[in-house]
């Protein structure tokens, strides 16, 4: 394939790597949801705010996404179907879904623990501060119901490296455009859905 683009253009959609590869992704896509799942209910636990009804429905929301992305990925294996090699491949149209809304699911998310952990992800010690001059204040004032400051300043930290820090944002950028421009990404969507049986059904009611 050397010296060939417009042979290696056609491998990667030919050869249906461009499918393996969305599953590929999805699965990782998963990954990151149930971290952050975690991620909240820990917060929630530690603070014991995990009583709290409007608490509880906005990590139910992050819950929703993970298991979301899961459906797209089970599909995608339950009605994988060999291709013209006699290989089989996952279902694209499942697949195809979740990479298109991911980009939009993933900034949510961490909009979901920048409201939970609010003025706590910008006002967390550092780790000199339990052995320095501070430490006594630290300790009384950084404790939570449920954790005591030490730990509760490791796991805000944590918190604060996934939805404040510049590697965080980094990753909220790297999300949106990881598949290209949302715009474009959603056109191809269009064009390679299947519209044609959804619009006889409305032309058959019509029709009646």
């Amino acid at each position: 394939m050397y010296r060939e683009p417009l042979l290696c253009n056609r491998a990667f959609a030919e050869t249906n790597a461009v499918i393996h590869m969305m599953h590929q992704v999805v699965c990782g896509k998963l990954a990151k949801a149930e971290f952050i799942v975690g991620l909240l209910c820990a917060m929630a636990r530690a603070t014991g705010k995990d009583k709290d009804m409007d608490v509880k429905g906005s990590i139910a929301e992050a819950m929703w996404i993970a298991e979301s992305v899961r459906a797209f990925r089970f599909q995608a294996e339950a009605q994988a179907h060999k291709d013209q090699f006699g290989n089989f491949i996952p279902l694209r149209r499942p697949l195809d879904t979740s990479r298109n809304l991911f980009p939009k699911m993933y900034p949510r998310l961490i909009e979901l623990v920048q409201l939970l952990g609010s003025s706590s992800l910008m006002a967390t010690p550092s780790e000199a501060d339990l052995s320095n001059d501070l430490a006594d204040n630290v300790a009384q004032y950084f404790q939570t119901v449920n954790l005591d400051s030490s730990d509760r300043i490791a796991l805000f930290r944590l918190a604060h490296d996934v939805a404040v820090s510049g590697f965080g944002n980094r990753q909220v950028l790297y999300e949106r455009f990881f598949f290209g421009p949302q715009n474009v990404m959603a056109s191809v969507y269009y064009d390679l859905y299947n519209k044609d049986d959804m619009i006889a059904r409305v032309d058959e009611l019509l029709g009646r």
